[in-house]
């Protein structure tokens, strides 16, 4: 089997799952045609981590501002690699963009199974007849689709995909790059928490600073935390950077918490690692539109217990209350309240919480993204075989790509 999969970037994830995928293409004797389309998003102040794949994937474009998802040049260059290599099969990110159905459409047109790799849950967005109704006739031409988790399988069978051409496992972190650093840490945590300036308990976020993951929300019910709480207050950490750093740091002084909230901005993964390993609760509080939230499997797989927004993706297959940590209402500030003073007040046993966590996040390891990612590709290429490919397909994918353009709001 030849598989081509690809991202518009590379970051640290994607390097763990395309060398996993490497690995056991190896061992079947199979063959993975890894791409990006560019070396890094624009919006991201470091470039992507393909120096970690040892030349196993294939950039098409070294020019970022031109490249990407939306981008005519990366429509050419995606379907021209496809062209020159002729794989069996292509896992495709997404089903949304021009890009995406620009792959789909080669895939009909030259017989080849075509693996939708998505994240979009029911809750995701507000969903309309209309949409839901171009939704169904995109996904009908998949011939299976990768997955996150629960939620996600639940709305590919909404949309129509059988069952048993569903697969779960796609968002998978280095689980190991994680562990092994959480290790490290641990056996100098004095040394490491002196270098980084860190208290001996503390809490920990990470994400871009954007009005969706709720930053703003965790302050104001931080805030509350530390007028309620019996013990000295934990103090936050803020990793990330984003449009809204500077309005968070305003709000942060105006509810009084200077020298207890500290934001560091954007932290490569050597950087972030230590923090994950040495805090003593991770949060994430998305109030809208998480359909996963990859630095969850990261926490979790550094042996840190997790708090989070119930809206995120992950938290059904992840989070399991009072085991692995606890899920909470984004909505409602008492909630986080809550589970924040229980943490510091020694209601819950985080020890004993962090080793569930590690246990469980085992599940979606890149050996398992591999795996499931070969059983969608295989189940692609049976269907895609009994397909007829007749040649208003092309004209209704083409369809389908104008009436996207036109939809203002976004449809995964």
């Amino acid at each position: 089997m030849q598989l081509a999969i690809f991202w518009s970037e590379i970051m640290h994830y994607h390097t763990a799952r395309i060398a996993a995928l490497c690995q056991l293409a190896e061992a079947q004797k199979d063959t993975v045609y890894a791409f990006a389309l560019r070396l890094g998003a624009p919006d991201l102040p470091l470039p992507g981590y393909h120096e970690l794949l040892d030349n196993r994937i294939s950039v098409l474009s070294n020019d970022s501002a031109k490249a990407g998802l939306n981008s005519a040049l990366s429509q050419t260059q995606s379907t021209a690699f496809l062209s020159r290599n002729m794989p069996d099969v292509v896992a495709i990110a997404g089903y949304s963009t021009p890009v995406a159905l620009s792959i789909l459409n080669w895939c009909r047109r030259h017989h080849r199974g075509a693996v939708l790799m998505s994240e979009s849950q029911a809750g995701d967005y507000r969903r309309t007849s209309a949409k839901e109704w171009i939704k169904r006739r995109l996904i009908a031409s998949f011939d299976a689709a990768l997955v996150g988790g629960s939620p996600h399988v639940a709305y590919a069978l909404e949309l129509g995909l059988p069952a048993e051409r569903v697969f779960t496992g796609y968002d998978a972190v280095d689980n190991d790059f994680w562990a092994e650093w959480a290790a490290r840490v641990y056996s100098d945590a004095v040394g490491w928490r002196r270098r980084l300036n860190l208290s001996e308990q503390f809490f920990v976020t990470a994400s871009r600073l954007v009005p969706k993951k709720n930053v703003a929300g965790l302050l104001r019910a931080y805030a509350h935390y530390v007028q309620q709480t019996s013990t000295p207050a934990w103090p936050l950490l803020i990793v990330g950077d984003g449009p809204l750093r500077s309005q968070l740091e305003q709000l942060a002084a105006q509810l009084n918490l200077q020298g207890l909230v500290r934001f560091t901005g954007y932290l490569a993964a050597n950087d972030m690692a230590p923090i994950y390993a040495l805090a003593s609760a991770f949060i994430l509080a998305s109030s809208h539109s998480e359909q996963w939230g990859l630095v969850v499997n990261e926490a979790m797989a550094a042996g840190t217990p997790v708090l989070v927004s119930q809206i995120c993706g992950s938290a059904a297959d992840l989070v399991v209350d009072g085991e692995t940590g606890f899920k909470f209402d984004p909505a409602s500030e008492e909630a986080l309240v809550r589970l924040l003073v229980g943490c510091s007040e020694g209601r819950f046993d985080l020890k004993c919480m962090g080793h569930a966590a590690q246990q469980r996040v085992a599940r979606f390891h890149p050996e398992v993204f591999a795996e499931n990612c070969f059983s969608a590709a295989r189940a692609a290429i049976v269907h895609a075989n009994d397909r007829q490919f007749a040649p208003w397909d092309r004209i209704t994918l083409v369809t389908m790509l104008q009436l996207l353009r036109l939809t203002p709001a976004k449809l995964e």
